[in-house]
Order: C-alpha cells, then structure tokens, then sequence
C-alpha cells in the first residue's frame, strides 16, 4: 500500500511527510530513533525516506543507500556517524540472527533492477540533496523541493519486488 508521499507530486510539507513516515513505523510497530540533543542525523536519515518516496522493507532501504550514495550530498564522517548508532547495530544484528549473513548479497541481488533505475534517476537531477537540508526546508513542500532538485521518486511499479525478503523487524 502506497504511503502519501510515495506521489510524485506529494504537497506535504517535508515536515508532514516526516510525521506521515513516523507513523507509517508506529503502524509497523517499529521503534523510531530519535536525535540526541543537538544532532540532525536520524530526522535528517528519515527524510531521505520522504523525499526519495521510500518504505522500510529491506529492498527499499537498499535502495534509499543508493540514493543516498550517488543522489545527496554529504560529507562521509557525518554518514558514518549513522553506521555507528547503537540502534542500528542491534538492528543488523537481529537481522543476521535472523536471516543469516546470506541475507546482504540476497538483498543486492534481488535489488538489481531497482538500484540501476535509482541510479539513471540521480544522473537527471538538477542538484543533488543536501543530506544535511536547512530547516527552512522542513516546511516547505515535498513536491516543491523534488522539483528544486530534479527528483523522480520510483512509482509504486517501480519499487515493487516480486519476493520480498520477510522479516520480523524485531530488535
């Protein structure tokens, strides 16, 4: 099922898309990391998943490091900082402990496609993301700021995998 700001021309407020993203995890029943005090990294994180219009299943989220990767700008110290969150080492190793470390090339694999549309798609934007946005940004619209950018979120088609990975998304 579609989440709103998986539309293209989503005019939510960036802000809007983040609350709709948060509880989109709450209907999941899934934890919402929350920034330390004076840090931007997870609300900065989550925003990827608005304005690139993605889930959390885990073929989505190989694509959102796509994105990521070759669509935004970011300085990689910054990004490291995400890898080393307590939250998300126990995250992957509940999905190693669950899924096993075949998991990791089985993900990419079956990403393929998805990945390589990502990849045409960052090559057509004006300018990439800036990961870490201005809060200016926060109220502005979700639509407004894909066009600013040249962003063409993958339609629902798109991000569609014929066998999803299932897991519990317990950790």
């Amino acid at each position: 099922m579609p989440l709103i700001y998986q539309d293209q021309d989503c005019h939510l407020s960036l802000r809007e898309g983040i609350e709709a993203y948060h509880a989109y995890l709450r209907s999941l029943n899934r934890k919402i990391m929350l920034d330390a005090p004076g840090s931007r990294l997870l609300i900065e994180h989550d925003a990827t998943h608005v304005i690139f219009g993605l889930n959390t299943t885990l073929e989505q989220e190989a694509a959102l490091d796509t994105w990521v990767f070759l669509g935004c700008r970011f300085n990689w110290r910054y990004i490291r900082e995400y890898g080393r969150l307590p939250e998300l080492k126990a995250l992957y190793a509940a999905l190693v402990k669950e899924c096993g470390w075949t998991l990791f090339p089985r993900i990419y694999w079956q990403t393929l496609g998805m990945k390589w549309r990502v990849f045409r798609r960052t090559r057509d934007m004006i300018e990439k993301w800036p990961f870490q946005f201005p809060e200016a940004y926060l109220d502005e619209s979700i639509a407004d700021l894909r066009a600013r950018h040249g962003i063409k979120i993958l339609s629902e088609q798109e991000r569609d995998i014929e066998h999803p990975i299932v897991w519990s998304g317990e950790y």
